[in-house]
């Protein structure tokens, strides 16, 4: 019960002190509804608060979070619920973002989760998640980012995070939609991974192929 009587008492400062400073703005967002420029896909993971880390007000970030910040490739069946797909179709098509941004993180329990269940995938004993990683396998069979120590059978958690973001970009590609409007420059996607213990953020270049400074 701690941690609910932790919530309220945030809920009350908001309440009495962002919100009564702010009050404007969310008048404005019940007016004019809500135009981000940027559709951010991030982790599940309680550690890590991207609009903390981005300094990101309400009304900036349309938000994707999920277990390993994943974009699963497109697929073409309504027969299946697609949280991430649905959630990618809106910020583009009806917000008309300009930017997607995927931030992974360091010591993610989702890509270690993908490691681990590689060659077993009952290793786990879940329902859903051994599934949902299955997502992250593409960087296995397919490196696109740190290809050497992929290739050599090395499993360093860190690699594969950065690995996954870069996969989960290409995997956006799939969607005509997100390609469209790429190739005509009205959209830009990002890769972006997040070290807890050095609070360091890097984004992903295409020419290197590599994780440096923003």
């Amino acid at each position: 019960m701690k941690a609910i009587a932790k919530m309220k008492e945030g809920y009350k400062h908001f309440q009495e002190h962002y919100f009564q400073k702010h009050r404007d703005n969310f008048e404005k967002f019940v007016k004019h509804g809500q135009s981000p420029r940027t559709l951010l896909i991030s982790c599940s993971d309680s550690r890590v608060d991207p609009t903390l880390i981005l300094g990101s007000e309400p009304g900036e970030v349309f938000a994707v979070r999920n277990v390993g910040n994943l974009v699963p490739p497109h697929e073409n069946d309504p027969t299946h619920y697609h949280g991430v797909s649905s959630a990618l179709e809106y910020g583009v098509k009806v917000l008309n973002v300009e930017n997607i941004m995927i931030m992974g993180h360091a010591h993610c329990g989702a890509i270690q989760a993908a490691i681990d269940t590689e060659h077993d995938p009952e290793k786990l004993g879940t329902e859903f998640v051994h599934h949902w990683v299955d997502i992250a396998h593409e960087a296995f069979r397919n490196p696109c980012c740190c290809k050497e120590s992929i290739n050599s059978g090395k499993r360093i958690p860190q690699e594969i995070e950065q690995a996954s973001i870069v996969n989960s970009m290409n995997n956006l590609m799939t969607y005509k939609f997100v390609a469209d409007r790429v190739a005509s420059k009205e959209l830009k996607i990002y890769g972006l991974h997040f070290d807890l213990e050095t609070g360091e953020l890097t984004a992903y270049d295409r020419k290197t192929g590599e994780f440096g400074p923003l």
